[in-house]
């Protein structure tokens, strides 16, 4: 069994089974997290959900980390324009949507996850899901995973994982990077990039309660690209945002090193696990207080909320 906190606390009714592989290969890091911590690594299965330029670098790492299982949902093609961050991605693998859309040899940023992960270490396990994490099928497949990385910044994504965080008592963060362009002028506008923790239970990062799932946007997400454009939905969800590899990688550095020693049980007792921000421009970081709603439906304690309750009650997904 697993206490969830800011330090993870395991208890077991026995001696530990748990295998590590390429011993000499984790050497290094083995004396940092010590020979059980690289053992619970090896016996541990991760979830991460999107594979694009964070989870691709998550992605990495985790394999190189030598975690046991990766667990990867995406369903999204490389295309030419994902060549600058999603790591491990060739140019052979990518559509080129204006020449080449019929690629022969187009790869899912899953499967390119997947051959990189393999190629770190050979004896992971590695469950690629080429799906929406808002199918009903994608979401489950991260039910047995021991954490969750979530890398898909789109509100309905933000649900279904906030969901099961608390349903299925899997601690999780999400990160995402962000670069604000003025309407009128063309200039950036204070980039930044998140690592926001979500534990089970009340006061422990819930995505809700800090109202990150805004409502009128997860109806808008809902709507077919027709709808949006009779309603004059501007946010438009087909026109390209910046994205930089760096600063996904300064986001995804703090997600993994929040995984590490929390679920290590290597933080101290002063560890900080509300949302952090990194204003780029500014090379700051700030933390945000967090809230929590006494009758939030994923981490309260009401009669009505999910938390806890595993298979009892259904994700807010779409069974296809």
């Amino acid at each position: 069994f697993t206490i969830v906190a800011g330090k993870h606390v395991r208890l077991s009714s026995g001696l530990s089974t748990l295998r590590v592989a390429g011993v000499e290969q984790y050497a290094r890091q083995s004396q940092m997290f010590g020979k059980v911590g690289q053992q619970i690594l090896g016996s541990s299965s991760v979830g991460i959900v999107g594979l694009g330029g964070a989870g691709s670098l998550i992605n990495e790492w985790l394999a190189h980390l030598g975690i046991g299982k990766i667990v990867a949902i995406d369903f999204d093609w490389v295309e030419i324009s994902n060549l600058s961050r999603v790591v491990g991605s060739r140019r052979q693998d990518a559509i080129d949507l204006f020449v080449d859309r019929r690629n022969p040899n187009a790869q899912l940023k899953v499967h390119v996850a997947e051959r990189l992960a393999c190629g770190i270490n050979p004896e992971i396990r590695y469950q690629a899901v080429p799906e929406n994490i808002v199918n009903g099928g994608a979401a489950r497949a991260l039910r047995e995973c021991d954490y969750i990385f979530l890398c898909a910044d789109t509100m309905q994504a933000r649900l279904v994982f906030n969901a099961i965080v608390n349903q299925f008592l899997i601690p999780g963060i999400q990160v995402g990077a962000k670069v604000p362009v003025d309407d009128q002028s063309g200039e950036i506008v204070d980039p930044f990039v998140v690592s926001r923790p979500v534990y089970p239970g009340p006061r422990n990062g819930c995505l809700l309660c800090n109202e990150l799932i805004p409502p009128d946007k997860l109806q808008d997400e809902a709507m077919s690209p027709s709808e949006r454009r009779d309603q004059r939905y501007v946010e438009d969800a087909e026109i390209s945002a910046p994205s930089v590899i760096t600063m996904n990688a300064v986001a995804c550095a703090d997600a993994v090193n929040t995984f590490l020693y929390s679920y290590l049980g290597l933080s101290s007792k002063d560890f900080d696990l509300r949302y952090q921000i990194n204003f780029c421009q500014e090379r700051k970081w700030m933390t945000t207080n967090l809230r929590s709603e006494d009758n939030c439906p994923h981490c309260s304690r009401a009669p009505s909320s999910c938390l806890g309750r595993g298979n009892t009650v259904a994700l807010p997904c779409i069974e296809v």
